[in-house]
């Protein structure tokens, strides 16, 4: 019977890596609506929920995630 394994030079070394920042296309899947509240909540001030929803994922794009 085959096993199926990961190869050792892509499974993290001890702690677990989490990306916790916003991508661009994680972004782009939101309503408006929703993107102005992450924009609003963000300490960021290049940020606010009064930018347009482009601006508002190319402000966010990299961000943490709150």
């Amino acid at each position: 019977m085959m096993t199926n394994t990961l190869f050792p030079s892509i499974v993290p070394d001890g702690d677990e890596f989490v990306d916790d920042s916003y991508s661009r296309q994680e972004l782009e899947r939101k309503e408006y609506p929703e993107l102005k509240s992450l924009a609003a909540d963000h300490p960021s001030e290049d940020v606010h929920g009064k930018m347009s929803a482009e601006d508002i994922i190319d402000g966010l794009v990299g961000e943490r995630r709150l």
